[in-house]
């Protein structure tokens, strides 16, 4: 989990009052001109894109996948992830902790960013070797500002 104390220049950039409110309303903004899912899909382009900006190289087991995806979120100050296979269900759940918070705006409140997690997620998953087009991911029902889970399966 992120250490404040110990923030990169990209986080503490956003701790900057300043940026803090610009961020706050600009949220406000998208979520008086858009509806919820709208505001989602967009976020969810966004986590796709910075995926792009950001690529996880291409690994061979799960838990070198979780240190390559733990070093790149540190690196912009978005917290940590824990991966763990769901056997039952053939997914992979995506435990994902200390997202950056704008107010408490989000359901749960805090979580308003937690959309761009699952482009972020589900674009890093697709560049993987082996893996299939036809899953996806969702937020699992549940979450919390602090954690928050995504189950990358088929739907």
């Amino acid at each position: 989990m992120t250490d404040m104390t110990q923030a990169p220049a990209a986080l503490a950039a956003t701790q900057d009052p300043q940026w803090r409110m610009f961020l706050r309303a600009l949220a406000d903004e998208v979520d008086a001109l858009t509806s919820a899912a709208e505001r989602d899909d967009m976020l969810r382009a966004i986590g796709r894109r910075m995926a792009r900006m950001m690529p996880i190289a291409p690994v061979a087991s799960l838990d070198t996948l979780q240190v390559e995806i733990n070093d790149t979120l540190e690196t912009i100050g978005w917290g940590s992830a824990r991966l763990e296979l769901n056997a039952a269900e053939r997914a992979l759940m995506i435990h994902h902790a200390d997202l950056p918070r704008i107010g408490s705006l989000g359901t749960p409140p805090g979580s308003w960013l937690a959309a761009v997690l699952e482009g972020l997620y589900e674009t890093w998953l697709a560049t993987q070797p082996g893996s299939d087009p036809n899953l996806t991911i969702r937020r699992e029902p549940g979450g919390t500002a602090r954690i928050i889970t995504l189950r990358f399966g088929r739907a």
